[in-house]
């Protein structure tokens, strides 16, 4: 097994198109979110609802770019199957993958897809609601701000909001209830 990367920095366009696909946003979350967990190819396609046969090739994608990882092969049944996990346990992006804006507004453009198709689903089925009445573990909230930030502050800003979400986000356990979050922390137009 390859080992796992604490923090990969996406520097290139080509790992960056890839990212770009809301079935390997979904594989890359599901790996990333258990780290020491391994999928097969099978358990990947029944969760984000595609053939097998269909999820292969985007598994292949993340893996030539280091983004999945094989950790394991065995044989069932006379076939190879192989046992995925996440190259890395946080991504981020530098700033040299800026000069492909196109590439970058994609991969933004497929997280907020997802999000919508997430939301989207959960009314649909009413396992979410935007009534303020309604159990914490089903309310949605949806909310857009402008904060004024002093210059000073706004490093120790970034750093105590990420330090909210790596708090809950790793947390597992019974009792504990998922929340998909989709937070942009970038500088306002001014009116």
């Amino acid at each position: 097994m390859t080992e796992l990367v604490p923090r990969r920095v996406i520097d290139d366009v080509a790992t960056l198109k890839a990212l770009a696909d809301p079935i390997r946003m979904a594989i890359l979350e599901l790996a990333m979110a258990e780290p020491a967990r391994t999928w097969t190819a099978k358990e990947f396609a029944g969760i984000v609802g595609i053939s097998p046969t269909k999820i292969y090739y985007h598994l292949n994608l993340l893996e030539q770019h280091g983004l999945v990882q094989i950790r394991d092969t065995r044989v069932v049944n006379g076939i190879i199957e192989k046992q995925y996990g996440a190259g890395q346990l946080d991504l981020r992006f530098s700033r040299r993958t800026e000069n492909d804006g196109e590439s970058l507004r994609a991969a933004v453009g497929t997280q907020f897809d997802i999000t919508r198709d997430e939301i989207d689903l959960g009314l649909a089925a009413s396992t979410m609601s935007i009534d303020a009445d309604a159990a914490e573990t089903e309310r949605l909230l949806v909310s857009r701000s402008v904060a004024s930030i002093e210059e000073s502050q706004i490093a120790e800003f970034r750093a105590e909001l990420l330090n909210l979400i790596r708090k809950f986000e790793k947390s597992a356990g019974s009792g504990r209830h998922p929340f998909g979050m989709l937070i942009a922390l970038h500088p306002a137009r001014s009116e």
